[in-house]
């Protein structure tokens, strides 16, 4: 398993985990990955998208935010 596909499962069931008092949430049904966005090279926050299918084959979009890799300095 990448680290990218773990950072993103991460996102979906560690919120869940953590909250004090909420209801969990269960996992999200992702059964294929169709698309993601490349990790920019910024050194800011960027918005980022992840396509995927559930098991009943219906395609989600989950829009969220990543930290560039912050390659070539500050």
């Amino acid at each position: 398993m990448n680290i990218r596909l773990l950072s993103l499962i991460l996102l979906f069931t560690a919120p869940g985990a953590f909250a004090a008092g909420g209801d969990e949430s269960p996992a999200p049904d992702i059964q294929h990955i169709v698309s993601t966005t490349p990790v920019p090279r910024s050194c800011q926050v960027e918005p980022a998208t992840l396509v995927y299918l559930d098991s009943q084959g219906v395609s989600h979009t989950l829009n969220y935010k990543v930290m560039g890799t912050c390659e070539g300095g500050v």
